[in-house]
């Protein structure tokens, strides 16, 4: 028995040693090989098919491996790709891009005393272009054709191309023949193979794809006509890349790219780091021409805010430092990352210079209560949220100078308010009685953060009964959606007051109507009697002086007599 156990686990462990000692082959025929356990690949191999490197998987390159166009080599998560070697695409696609002043160095070779060079163009260049070559002593106009021919000496002498152009759209030189009349074949370059300066090193498509979800480590590897994206870890170490731009760098993930060298981009820059990606660039020679060493570049570029229709003033946004001004919409949204230029946020240069946007916002909302504002930086990030400083005007409490007011009278009272929020604002109050807009003083107030007023107020009623006065603030129409973030809605009620119909109220219009008439009566009296005394003495003034002029003579003979009776 125990012989039998010890010879099936010699099987088992046989078996396992000669699983563990297998290796994938390179895929030929147009298959997927799945890679499950760690290998290494030397010498040179052509690759036809598709190559998966799985979870805890690594895959170790030291040779050259020329991949057929079409090909895709994925590391999943969790699996790993080491490339000391050469991956090659097998068919490139690649121009140089001609700018005005751009000059082309070649040097073919002792071929012949004489020849000539054909250029060719990636496009018939249109006749109302201006397109001209210049080697030596000859310019060729290259307008209404696809590719030129100028006569040079081949003898190994140094050839210097100098272009200059005029026109909107991009061409492109994709290839140079030394051509004579010599035996040997013609000599040719590739656009990857021109020796430039002034121009732009373009692949238009890449031969392969590579797709990292794991991690990718190349070290003094060269990586040829690549579409490489990073998902999970990319680390490039005195690395050469070809034809293998823009490396995509998924955000969330991060990539290391030190002493080595990035040429020929399909678009604008040679490393596209997305969103919140992390990057460390050091000391790498790029594409150069127009083509930046790296970009960040936002999905979008998203602001929530506190409140709609905020006026939006937005200045260096993005990689052309663009200015505009926009709004919120009704939920208090804006996109301030229009187009793809207004969301790179950070970038090097075709020189290697490091830039990072320099934007500021500017935030307004302007209301009944005031222009409520704040200034930031452009957060360099997918979303955001902003909030504008904002009031907040609470009644805090109502009080009546009385629980009893008599109808047609006024009574005072007290409304106590503040402003918690972090904004001023200049407020109108309004009050009411069961909802209906009562008469009172008009109120007005600025109250400043944090500030608490004692306001005075005259309260008229024009019917009996229990009443409770209820004092908000006015909310403009701007405001009214988020009218709950900036005011109790609900207001301050007062105490109960009993409004009362006074006593006799409703004679004393008569009363004072009797008064009048009895005031208009006299003076029509007196009016009356004094004009009778005036109408009297004018009509007996004279008899009156006669009578008053024989009584005096009178009197004197009466005085005279008497005193002769003294006498």
């Amino acid at each position: 028995m125990r012989t039998a156990l010890s010879l099936t686990f010699l099987l088992i462990v046989t078996t396992l040693s000669t699983l563990a000692g297998v290796h994938a082959e390179v895929p030929s025929d147009g298959t997927t090989v799945i890679i499950s356990a760690d290998e290494t690949w030397n010498g040179t191999n052509t690759m036809n098919g598709n190559l998966i490197v799985e979870s805890g998987a690594t895959l170790t390159i030291e040779g050259d491996v020329t991949l057929a166009t079409g090909n895709s080599i994925t590391v999943e998560e969790g699996g790993a790709l080491m490339l000391t070697g050469a991956l090659l695409g097998d068919q490139l696609d690649s121009g140089l891009a001609i700018m005005n002043d751009t000059q082309l160095h070649m040097n073919f070779g002792d071929l012949a005393e004489s020849g000539q060079l054909r250029i060719d163009f990636n496009q018939v260049i249109p006749e109302s272009a201006m397109f001209n070559v210049t080697i030596g002593e000859q310019t060729s106009d290259a307008a209404g054709s696809d590719h030129i021919f100028i006569d040079v000496s081949l003898n190994g002498s140094d050839l210097l191309a100098d272009f200059y152009t005029y026109y909107a759209f991009e061409i492109q030189v994709v290839s140079v023949q030394a051509l004579h009349s010599g035996s040997g074949e013609a000599a040719i370059l590739l656009a990857s193979e021109l020796n430039q300066t002034g121009g732009s090193l373009i692949w238009n498509s890449a031969s392969f794809a590579l797709d990292v979800q794991g991690t990718l480590h190349l070290d003094g590897a060269t990586l040829y006509g690549a579409e490489l994206t990073c998902s999970g870890v990319c680390e490039m170490h005195s690395s050469t890349l070809i034809g293998s731009a823009p490396i995509n760098v998924d955000d969330g993930t991060s990539i290391v790219v030190n002493s080595s060298s990035i040429l020929g981009s399909r678009t604008d820059e040679d490393i596209i780091v997305h969103d919140l990606a992390e990057i460390t660039y050091t000391d790498n020679q790029g594409t150069g021409g127009v083509t930046d060493g790296w970009i960040r570049l936002l999905s979008q570029r998203q602001i929530q805010t506190n409140a709609g229709n905020i006026t939006v003033h937005q200045t260096g946004i993005g990689y052309g430092g663009s200015t505009r001004d926009d709004f919120t919409n009704s939920n208090g949204l804006i996109d301030i990352g229009g187009s793809e230029w207004q969301r790179i946020v950070e970038w090097v240069d075709q020189n290697g210079v490091y830039h990072s946007e320099d934007a500021e916002l500017v935030f307004t909302l302007s209301t009944g209560w005031g222009d409520f504002s704040t200034t930031v930086a452009a957060p360099q990030t997918p979303t955001a949220i902003i909030d504008v400083p904002l009031p907040y005007i609470e009644i805090v409490s109502i009080d009546a100078e009385d629980t009893t007011a008599e109808v047609d009278k006024k009574i005072g009272a007290m409304i106590t308010v503040r402003n918690t929020g972090n904004a001023t604002a200049t407020v109108n109050i309004w009050c009411y009685v069961d909802e209906n807009l009562t008469e009172t003083t008009a109120l007005t107030t600025t109250l400043t953060p944090g500030e608490e007023k004692k306001l005075p107020v005259s309260w008229w009623a024009n019917t009996d009964g229990p009443q409770i006065l209820n004092c908000r603030t006015l909310i403009p129409n701007i405001l009214k959606a988020i009218a709950e973030d900036v005011t109790n809605v609900e207001g301050g009620n007062s105490q109960e007051v009993g409004w009362y119909i006074g006593e006799e109220t409703e004679d004393q219009p008569f009363i004072v109507y009797g008064i009048l008439v009895v005031l208009i009566v006299i003076g029509s009296a007196l009016f009356a009697r004094k004009a009778g005394e005036k109408i009297s003495t004018i009509e007996f003034n004279e008899p009156l002086e006669e009578e008053e002029q024989e009584v005096t003579e009178d009197r004197k003979e009466v005085e005279e007599t008497n005193e002769d009776d003294e006498v």
